[in-house]
């Protein structure tokens, strides 16, 4: 086997590696034979020189294998996943798992944290008091055999070449490439022995993938890598324009999640949660129509049994529900406040969410630390008609000052006009 250096030089050159050299590569990142500079040196000539299809699909796979998976046939339920390519209030996660579980399906699902301007799933769950997403392998093959659903962070073990390569891209400037992306996301889901994955695409100014087109160089990437590995996948392309739903923010999110599954949902955020369910359920049953899928989701919402099913798993999960209503509820916030009669005016959800991290809702590296009472309620969507005097939107903060600041700053993307706004139209662009 060639040495780590020849095969740098290869990979300089523009050569593609065969997938035993790629699996190679990645066991030497592991156990520390290839040194950080090397694997940094792969990425960013992943990234110049591009990756093939045949070398993304054996990259995925060889980092899915790099540590422990989750076993297979923990019950007889179909295992199926959702990933988002992230936005701004996207909270889907949060009453996507309940509702699929109350489908009838296992949903084992590790998440990441938030990062740049984009929010995290596990810090809206770690915003509960006493919640740990912390869990060991044991533990998350427990909790699906038994409760069908976990929602917990990467373990050391449990795909550990991603773990050591995200970190290098994240401070050498090799994000954005298509092919590290698909093996980054799908080595992750294929540790976690899935039946079935469906894919948010979310396009647009507030998100990760602002157009179409580079939506759809990801998926087709990651298309072709399912079908190389045989992982049954749907792609739903969704709009990110506007923030989804009414709350920005960690634990403003994670309330209006819970209202949202007692039936108190905004039109944007149900269509985009009913549809992936839907989806989910028929990658499950390929003999499950659409309109039955959907009509399944809708009935189960109804019936409250995702609801039930959310705080059973915060409790599991050592979340205290009570003691976070209470602790919250003694923090401050301040109202924006319609100076006009008008229509309330567009958001530029991508501003907003830069503010909201700034002031300790999120995080531009991944040590910093997050202030999950730094949040905002948006009470009006956009083109609603308003009066003056009329609350515009709740900004919450764990300080007087810091509240005051945020409030200050924040009404000048949360404010009304004179002219009509136009409505957004379906939230699904395509499906593939």
């Amino acid at each position: 086997m060639k040495s780590t250096k020849e095969l740098l030089r290869l990979k300089r050159d523009g050569h593609a590696w065969t997938s035993t050299e790629i699996e190679t590569f990645v066991q030497r990142t592991v156990s520390g034979e290839a040194t950080s500079a090397q694997v940094a040196a792969f990425l960013m000539a992943a990234c110049t020189r591009g990756l093939a299809a045949s070398e993304t699909a054996a990259l995925t796979l060889a980092m899915s294998r790099s540590g422990d998976i989750v076993p297979t046939m923990t019950t007889s339920r179909p295992r199926i996943d959702k990933h988002s390519t992230g936005g701004v209030g996207d909270k889907v996660s949060l009453l996507l798992a309940p509702l699929a579980v109350a489908c009838g399906l296992d949903v084992p699902m590790i998440s990441g944290r938030g990062l740049g301007h984009t929010g995290g799933t596990l810090d809206k769950l770690e915003s509960v008091k006493g919640v740990r997403t912390d869990l060991s392998l044991r533990t998350m093959q427990s909790l699906l055999s038994d409760h069908h659903l976990f929602m917990a962070g990467q373990t050391p073990t449990l795909v550990p070449a991603d773990r050591i390569m995200y970190a290098l891209r994240d401070v050498t400037g090799t994000v954005e490439n298509v092919g590290l992306i698909t093996a980054s996301i799908l080595s992750k889901k294929i540790a976690e022995g899935l039946d079935g994955l469906v894919m948010d695409m979310k396009v647009g100014s507030a998100a990760f993938l602002p157009d179409l087109a580079s939506a759809e160089e990801l998926a087709t990437s990651m298309k072709s890598v399912c079908e190389q590995i045989g992982l049954p996948v749907t792609f739903v392309f969704t709009r990110m324009n506007r923030p989804l739903g009414k709350a920005v923010g960690n634990w403003v999110e994670v309330v209006e999640a819970d209202a949202a599954l007692a039936g108190m949902v905004q039109r944007d955020l149900a269509e985009v949660t009913t549809e992936l369910v839907a989806r989910m359920i028929m990658l499950s049953d390929a003999n499950i129509a659409y309109d039955e899928a959907r009509r399944r989701v809708i009935d189960v919402w109804r019936s409250g049994t995702a609801h039930v099913i959310f705080h059973e798993m915060l409790r599991r999960q050592g979340g205290d529900w009570a003691a976070s209503i209470r602790h919250y509820s003694s923090l401050p916030s301040r109202q924006i406040i319609a100076e006009t009669h008008g229509f309330v005016d567009e958001i530029d959800a991508r501003a907003l969410a830069d503010v909201l991290g700034r002031a300790g809702a999120g995080r531009t590296r991944e040590d910093d630390q997050i202030d999950p009472a730094v949040g905002v309620v948006i009470h009006e969507p956009p083109g609603q008609t308003v009066e003056s005097g009329q609350p515009l939107a709740s900004v919450h903060a764990s300080t007087d000052e810091a509240c005051a600041a945020l409030a200050a700053e924040i009404s000048t993307f949360i404010k009304t006009t004179t002219a009509p706004v136009s409505r957004e139209p379906s939230m699904v662009i395509q499906v593939w």
